[in-house]
C-alpha cells in the first residue's frame, strides 16, 4: 500500500505463540505506522513467554486479570480498548493478532466505521473472523521455519544472555523464556537433552543452584571487580567535598545518599561492615552525624558540659592514691604537674549510669502521662551528655541500656516511669485516707465507679494483646501469668477472656505476636523486639526518601521488606495507628509524612 495509515496494534498473548513476535511487528508495519502497539493477558501468571518480546519491541503490556475461572477477561479488556481508541479517531486501521473467533463482531464494526483492518493469526483461526478483515495473515504458513537453531546457536544465545543479565540470581525460567521469544518452541531433545535444566548443566562456563543461574568467574576477576568499587576513603572524600559545599557543613543524610549513589553508583556498605549508609558514616572520624543530620566533623555541635559538682569527685580519688604509690622523693613535682591533669580529666569525664537515669526519669516528669517516645527521651540525653557509647553498660543500644534501669519501662516505641515511680503517689494518697465504717452511701458509690470503670475499659482482643505486651516489657520483660492474670482482670473486669472469646489466659498469650512462655512466666523475644525497631526503621527511612508516600505504598514495600508483616500483631486494628504509634512520621489521611521537631 502507498498511503502511510496509522494503526493499532492490539495482540490477544492468549491465542498467539511469543516467538511470532518479530514477524509480526514486520508484516504490521508494511501497512502503515504503528502509533499504538499493546498486548492484553495476565502478566502475574506468566505472561506466556511474552515478557521480553514485549520489552524489547516497546509494546505496552496490558494487565488484565482472570477473576474467574473459564471466563476470558482478556478478550474484553481489548475490545474496550479498541472502542476507546476508535472513538478518539486517532487511527486510520487496525491490526488484530489473535486466532480467536470472539473478536470477529469488533472487526465487523471497525469496518462499519471507516477503519482498515488487518489480522494475523494462526491456520486454526475460525473463518468467521478472518472473512470480517481486509487482509488477514496465517502466521503457521508464513512463519514456519523462518528461524533456524542448532546447538552451537542456542548455547551461544544462552551465554551472551547470561553475561548480560548475571546478577548472581538469573532465574532459569527467565533464559527459557528469552530462547522461546527468539526461536519459538525448542525440542532439547534433538541436541542430546532431555530437560533444558540438563542443558544449563552441560555448560562449564555456567553454575546452576536450583533455579538460578549465575557465571562461574575466575580467579582473576573479583580481583578486577574489586578494583573498580570506591574505597570507604574515597567514600568519604565524596562526602566531605560535598558538605564543604553546604553552608553550615551539614545536609540531611538522604541527599547525601543519593549524592554519592549518583556520583559512584550504587554501594554495598557491608564490604565495610556496615549494614546501612548511616552506619558507614558513624564509622567516619571526618563525619559526625546526629539522627538524620550529617555533619563535617569541625562543625559538629558540641555537646552540653557536664554539672560542676560531679567534677570535684575525681580530685579527691587521685591525691588519695598517688601518696600511697609514689615515692617521697618527688611530691613537689607532682603537685605541680596535678592542677594541668584535672582540668583535662574533668572534661573527658564520661557520666555514669545513674546520672543518664536521672536526667531521664527529670525529663519524664514533665512529660504528658509521665511517658514520652523513645526517640525523644534518647535526643534529651544527647542534649545533656552528647552520643554516648552504651556498651560500657552491657547495652548495645539506648533502648537496651532503658530495659536495664528499675526506674523506667520501655514498650516498643515509648519510654515511662515505672510504676515504682509514678503510682508512688497514688499508694500515699490511698494509704493517707482514714479508715471509717462503709455506708450505704459508700457501697453505692463504689457500685457506680465499678459501672463507670466496665463501661470506659471494654475488653477488645487487640486491645488486650498491646496491654500484654506493654505489661510484659515494663516488668523487665519478665512477668508471672498469674500477675499478668490479675492485671488484666481489675483493668478489664472478670468477664475479659470470655469477652474476647478466649478460654484460658494461657491460651490468649500464646495468640500474642513475639511472647515466649518459660512455665510460669512470659517474654518478648528478642527476634521480635529486634525486628520492630527494623521496621520503624525502615518506615522513617522510607518516608524520608519518598517525601509524602501514600499509606498504600508504605504499606506494600514494609509486606515486601518483611515478609508476614502483620500490623494487629502490636495491637492494632488499622495500619494508620501502627503508624503514628512511630516516632518520626505520622499518617494524615491517605498519605505519611515525616515530622520534623523543632529546636
Amino acid at each position: 500500500m502507498t498511503e502511510q495509515k496509522r494503526l493499532a496494534l492490539l495482540i490477544d498473548s492468549d491465542n498467539v505463540s511469543a516467538k511470532y513476535a518479530p514477524f509480526i511487528l514486520s508484516e504490521a508495519s508494511k501497512f502503515g505506522e504503528l502509533t499504538y502497539k499493546r498486548i492484553y493477558g495476565d502478566w502475574e501468571k506468566g505472561s506466556n513467554g511474552w515478557h521480553y518480546p514485549a520489552l524489547n519491541n516497546s509494546i505496552m503490556p496490558v494487565q488484565q486479570t482472570t477473576y474467574i475461572t473459564g471466563k476470558n477477561a482478556t478478550d474484553f479488556s481489548m475490545i474496550i480498548d479498541a472502542m476507546d481508541i476508535l472513538y478518539t479517531g486517532n487511527v486510520e486501521g487496525f491490526v488484530l493478532v489473535t486466532s480467536d473467533s470472539d473478536f470477529t463482531r469488533l472487526a465487523i464494526r471497525l469496518r462499519e466505521a471507516g477503519k482498515f483492518v488487518v489480522g494475523i493469526g494462526e491456520v486454526k483461526t475460525p473463518l468467521p473472523f478472518t472473512s470480517s478483515c481486509h487482509r488477514f495473515i496465517y502466521l503457521n504458513q508464513v512463519f514456519e521455519q523462518t528461524m533456524t537453531y542448532d546447538e552451537k546457536t542456542l548455547r551461544k544465545a544462552v551465554l551472551d544472555y547470561v553475561s548480560e543479565n548475571d546478577d548472581g540470581r538469573l532465574d532459569l525460567l527467565k533464559i527459557q523464556a528469552f530462547l522461546t521469544s527468539k526461536y519459538g518452541s525448542i525440542n532439547y531433545d534433538t541436541i542430546g537433552f532431555n530437560r533444558f535444566s540438563n542443558f544449563i548443566d552441560s555448560f562449564p562456563e555456567l553454575r546452576r543452584n536450583n533455579t538460578f543461574v549465575t557465571l562461574k568467574n575466575s580467579p582473576k576477576k573479583p580481583s578486577k571487580q574489586n578494583e573498580d568499587l570506591p574505597t570507604d576513603r574515597e567514600i568519604t572524600d565524596v562526602i566531605v567535598g560535598y558538605l564543604k559545599r553546604k553552608s553550615g557543613g551539614h545536609e540531611d543524610i538522604s541527599k547525601i545518599e543519593q549524592y554519592v549513589t549518583a556520583t559512584l553508583g550504587k554501594i554495598d556498605y557491608s564490604r565495610f561492615g556496615s549494614k546501612r549508609f548511616a552506619k558507614f558514616l558513624d564509622k567516619q572520624s571526618a563525619l559526625y552525624r546526629k539522627s538524620t543530620a550529617v555533619y563535617l566533623a569541625e562543625n559538629a555541635p558540641k555537646p552540653v558540659k557536664k554539672p560542676e559538682p560531679k567534677q570535684e569527685q575525681k580530685p579527691e580519688q587521685k591525691i588519695e592514691q598517688k601518696p600511697e604509690i609514689k615515692q617521697e622523693q618527688k611530691p613537689e613535682i607532682k603537685q605541680e604537674q596535678k592542677p594541668e591533669i584535672k582540668p583535662a580529666l574533668a572534661e573527658a569525664r564520661l557520666p555514669d549510669e545513674s546520672e543518664i537515669t536521672d536526667i531521664i526519669v527529670t525529663y519524664l516528669k514533665t512529660a504528658k502521662n509521665g511517658s514520652e517516645n523513645l526517640s525523644a527521651v534518647e535526643r534529651q540525653v544527647e542534649s545533656s551528655f552528647g552520643k554516648l557509647d552504651y556498651t560500657r553498660f552491657g547495652a548495645k543500644t539506648f533502648a537496651k541500656f532503658l530495659d536495664k534501669q528499675s526506674a523506667l519501662c520501655r514498650t516498643n516505641t515509648s519510654v515511662a516511669l515505672s510504676e515504682s515511680v509514678s503510682d508512688k503517689k497514688q499508694e500515699e494518697k490511698q494509704d493517707a485516707v482514714p479508715a471509717k465504717k462503709a455506708g450505704k452511701n459508700d457501697v453505692k458509690n463504689d457500685k457506680e465507679n465499678n459501672e463507670k470503670k466496665e463501661v470506659s475499659e471494654k475488653a477488645d482482643l487487640n486491645t488486650v494483646k498491646r496491654e500484654i505486651q506493654i505489661q510484659t516489657v515494663s516488668r523487665r520483660n519478665r512477668i508471672s501469668l498469674p500477675v499478668l492474670g490479675k492485671i488484666l482482670r481489675k483493668k478489664y473486669g472478670e468477664n475479659y477472656l470470655k469477652d474476647i472469646g478466649a478460654l484460658t489466659l494461657k491460651q490468649l498469650v500464646t495468640a500474642v505476636a513475639g511472647v515466649e512462655i518459660d512455665g510460669s512466666y512470659i517474654r518478648i523475644g528478642d527476634a521480635f523486639l529486634e525486628r520492630t525497631e527494623e521496621i520503624e526503621q525502615f518506615v522513617r527511612d522510607f518516608v524520608a526518601k519518598s517525601g509524602k508516600p501514600s499509606i498504600k505504598s508504605l504499606s506494600t514495600q514494609i509486606k515486601k521488606k518483611f515478609a508476614g508483616f502483620d500490623f494487629t500483631d502490636y495491637g492494632y486494628s488499622r495500619f494508620s495507628d501502627f503508624i503514628n504509634a512511630i516516632d518520626g512520621v505520622r499518617a494524615d489521611g491517605y498519605y505519611v509524612e515525616q515530622i520534623t521537631e523543632k529546636l
